[in-house]
């Protein structure tokens, strides 16, 4: 059972905003005449990426050169910095080994001359609200608004955002990201009622690519959009090249997974069933996507929404299911729930901090890390997007009866 997919659908989206990461150079056919060359761009099609311990990600590349012509690269040489964050292999399939904020770089030769583009991934726990997009790649020169999610019966919190280097990517009080300068930072979301759980946001500001393609930027009207089933979604896509906009580009529409949402020649988004997907736009190579969740016609509350617990220590905690609408929770669901708590795996035995029976009763291991956060699920075993999470924190005081 996947974590992040039902926290996903309690906290309607964590989304990844980006352009495509791309690097040039240039292929000199004959060495005396110029004017024979041929640039080419190196693309990372994965974009900005946020996944939780102990999830992977299958990293692509792609060649495109001055004509727009699209070419699959042999010998890609695959790395991550920091090592310490994750690994990944030779074909690109990237393994968390810890967390916290890495970038991901692919790097091909190409008759003697080396060129490499990069992207950014965060390893990061969920915490109980969500940011949209979660990860940022994008060009010098722009702006880009993050969106607080907070799923709950309770009173909305308040937000504070913080950049690691402000010359790179400066944000405001209200979370108006500015992309200054390239290289790497990371956005620092806190809310007031969970000052301990931040949420972070990896971001990467490329430069505007050199290489005079038919198209080095394709920009959307939406890069993350949550629907209801009756509801759809209307996307528009510009090309730029190094001159402006490109008008006569053709724009090629694609859903990542047609059993959640489809999407038709001219960008129409419907939705299909519960998850989330990404719907991708395409002229000449290059790519901007809009992640898509479509939202559950059921949602489940736990109460309370956030416990501190100490090692040791044992907690009652209640679900009840609200039908879900665009103008709030409606009316309630019998349910026989089913519960867990998250483990995620070898190397993260760190996250696991105890179990829960099937009425929601919590227990708190005695070797629980102090500080540590997870979370409690209830779900319905009959419908597996149906799914509510509350917060725990292991306390280092005395118990919280």
């Amino acid at each position: 059972m996947r974590t992040k997919f039902y926290l996903t659908i309690l906290l309607a989206g964590i989304f990844a905003v980006s352009t495509i990461a791309l690097n040039s150079c240039k292929k000199d056919d004959d060495d005396d005449d110029d004017n024979n060359s041929t640039d080419y761009v190196l693309v990372v099609e994965n974009g900005a990426q946020s996944i939780e311990p102990g999830e992977s990600i299958s990293y692509s590349a792609v060649l495109i050169d001055e004509e727009g012509s699209i070419t699959v690269p042999s010998g890609i040489v695959w790395s991550v910095t920091p090592d310490s964050v994750a690994s990944i292999n030779s074909s690109g399939l990237l393994t968390t080994s810890s967390t916290g904020k890495a970038k991901v770089t692919a790097t091909i030769q190409v008759d003697g001359a080396s060129v490499s583009a990069s992207v950014p991934v965060g390893v990061y726990a969920p915490v109980l609200f969500a940011v949209a997009p979660s990860a940022i790649l994008f060009e010098a020169g722009h702006q880009i608004q993050l969106e607080t999610v907070y799923f709950s019966n309770s009173a909305a919190p308040t937000y504070s955002f913080a950049s690691s280097n402000s010359s790179v990517a400066s944000v405001s009080n209200s979370g108006l990201v500015s992309l200054n300068a390239a290289g790497e930072c990371l956005i620092t979301v806190t809310a007031s009622n969970q000052p301990n759980s931040p949420f972070y946001v990896p971001l990467l500001v490329i430069d505007v690519p050199s290489v005079p393609l038919p198209v080095t930027r394709v920009e959307l009207n939406h890069y993350s959009k949550d629907l209801f089933k009756n509801e759809t979604l209307q996307l528009s896509a510009t090309a730029y090249n190094m001159e402006g906009v490109v008008s006569n580009a053709n724009i090629a529409w694609a859903s990542m997974d047609n059993n959640i949402a489809t999407v038709s020649s001219n960008g129409l988004v419907t939705p299909v069933r519960t998850g989330e997907t990404y719907v991708t736009a395409t002229a000449n190579g290059i790519m901007a996507q809009c992640e898509i969740l479509v939202n559950p016609d059921t949602v489940i509350i736990v109460t309370p929404f956030y416990k501190d617990l100490q090692q040791g220590e044992t907690f009652q905690f209640t679900a009840t299911a609200y039908k879900n609408q665009r103008s709030g929770f409606g009316e309630t669901y019998p349910i026989n729930f089913s519960w867990l708590i998250p483990d995620y795996g070898p190397g993260f035995e760190m996250f696991n901090v105890g179990t829960v029976d099937n009425n929601g009763n919590v227990t708190i291991s005695n070797s629980a890390m102090m500080g540590m956060m997870s979370f409690v699920m209830a779900y319905d075993p009959s419908n597996e997007y149906v799914a509510g999470a509350a917060m725990i924190m292991i306390d280092v005081g005395m118990p919280s009866w």
